[in-house]
């Protein structure tokens, strides 16, 4: 994947990022750790709204909203009218807990800034490139880092970083550690980047993790395996599908799934990771469980989906739950032969975040509507928040790729969007400082964004899973509906124990 150039914001010092779009000097809050054992792939309405501490006063510079922000470029100022509202279709009865901010689907209802790319001034971005980099495995989850290059694109139309524009390297590691290993030194060592933003991979969060906190980075990914998680410098915009397949096998619970429940999933590294969170929930609800692992091919379909369907709908039983675990194209693999052997209606059915993907939704047969519970760990497709807004208006202009709107998308598109923030929240002269940037990686709290159910941090932790609450959608008619508002992520595993504690701490995650 070529480099591409990125970002752009307003100048003063970050400490936190908080609502409306403000960068504030907050009190640095240390989370509380809780020692607890280690481990992958929104409580209560209220409180906290980034505002806590005491505030610097903010330089001449940032005190006014400049008029060249007001709005944003004609590029990207409407949203189609295709995708003026979010459907009300209901497929199962929300979960126990779930509140509603937004009535749409129950996430924070304002985002952290207006939705804008970069100062929003229609201004190219020149001189000397701020760069930043990530460690992904392309073939696989392509759309995060074209999503992000598509939105760095935008923000260097529009002021860049300081009016510097911002350079994004992304290496493929092929899902090959000896490339993983090059491609995180090359980056930190050649390329001198000033921060590690934007990777999807299976390998670098186990094989790169200790070398980024020996050189100091607090890496923002969007996670897969376990070590994305319970790492105190890494930080996720998703939950991963470990939480995700947890999630979905949630609501396939309250959905009234009986007997036992099966989670199938692909032979990636750490797949055995994705569904081990279910065990413990399917015994509570008196289920039995068993986890599925089939062959892939290239890491993106299943070598025989037909034996792995039937496999999976027979160990279920009749009115069982199956959870799957897969990206997109295997998805459509599995519906269109439960479709194809008439299993749709054998089971209930749950998928982890992935399969919430616009190309999921338009492909999928008339058998699977309102049938496929998916945990959407980010907001529904077709929301009109600012930065869903924003989301479909730059791939709509700026991405050249194909890219659909989907949760990689979503993925991709916030870790810029905090970056770019976090980056233009600094004092000019910070920026190539790599110290000084993942100082500031660090102090990021109570994130708001329409995009998720509850605001990002980043934080002391000793492990991260930031985004820790969300919902379920269903294919209907060629759309992704909502079937469940927000939900908190039951905490049955060390880590999300931890996590939780250091929130309530911290008073962080506040929606």
């Amino acid at each position: 994947m070529n480099p591409v150039t990125a970002i752009g914001v307003k100048e003063g010092p970050l400490a936190a990022i908080s609502t409306k779009g403000d960068i504030r000097m907050n009190k640095r809050r240390s989370l509380v750790s809780v020692s607890l054992a280690a481990m992958l792939f929104v409580a209560s309405c209220g409180g906290d709204d980034g505002s806590e501490g005491t505030t610097a006063p903010a330089p001449d510079t940032v005190a006014a909203t400049p008029d060249t922000v007001a709005a944003t470029p004609d590029t990207v100022a409407e949203t189609p009218d295709t995708v003026a509202e979010t459907p009300d279709t209901v497929a199962v009865p929300p979960g126990e807990g779930g509140y509603a901010i937004d009535d749409s689907w129950g996430g924070v209802a304002e985002s952290s800034a207006e939705g804008v790319c970069g100062l929003g001034n229609g201004q190219e971005a020149t001189g000397d490139p701020v760069k930043i980099g990530s460690v992904s495995f392309i073939p696989a989850f392509k759309e995060g880092p074209n999503a992000m290059t598509a939105y760095i694109k935008c923000v260097n139309a529009n002021g860049g970083i300081h009016g510097r524009p911002l350079e994004y390297i992304s290496l493929d590691d092929e899902s090959d550690p000896a490339k993983a290993t090059a491609a995180a030194t090359k980056l930190i060592e050649n390329e001198g980047v000033v921060a590690i933003a934007g990777g999807f991979s299976f390998l670098d969060c186990p094989v790169n993790g200790p070398y980024y906190k020996e050189k100091g980075f607090n890496i923002i990914v969007a996670g897969v395996p376990a070590e994305c998680f319970g790492s105190s410098n890494i930080a996720a915009t998703n939950m991963g599908p470990h939480y995700s397949a947890q999630g979905a096998a949630q609501a396939v619970i309250r959905a009234g799934a009986k007997g036992k429940i099966v989670h199938l999933t692909g032979n990636a590294p750490g797949s055995e990771y994705n569904g081990s969170s279910i065990k413990p929930l399917a015994e509570a609800a008196g289920l039995e469980f068993e986890d599925m692992i089939v062959e892939l091919e290239g890491g993106t379909t299943i070598k025989d989906p037909t034996t792995a369907v039937l496999n999976a709908v027979e160990a279920a039983g009749e009115g069982g739950g199956v959870v799957i675990t897969f990206i997109p194209p295997a998805v459509l693999q599995i519906m269109q032969v439960a479709d194809e052997q008439g299993l749709v209606d054998k089971v209930i059915w749950g998928s982890a975040t992935p399969a919430n993907d616009v190309s999921v939704a338009s492909a999928a047969p008339a058998s699977w509507n309102g049938k496929l519970l998916i945990n959407a760990e980010l907001a529904p497709l077709d929301s009109n928040g600012p930065d869903m807004t924003l989301l479909r208006s730059v791939l709509s202009e700026y991405d050249d790729q194909g890219t659909s709107v989907g949760a990689f998308a979503q993925m991709g598109f916030l870790i810029g969007r905090i970056m770019v923030q976090t980056l233009n929240g600094m004092p000019a002269a910070d920026v190539d400082d790599p110290a000084k940037v993942n100082a500031a990686i660090k102090s990021i709290l109570n994130y708001k964004t329409d995009i998720l159910c509850k605001p990002w941090y980043y934080g002391d932790g000793d492990f991260h899973v930031p985004n820790n609450w969300d919902f379920t959608v269903t294919p209907q008619d060629g759309k992704m509906v909502v079937a469940e508002k927000c939900f908190e992520i039951e905490a049955h595993d060390d880590v999300l124990k931890s996590v939780r504690a250091d929130e309530a701490a911290a008073n962080l995650n506040q929606g």
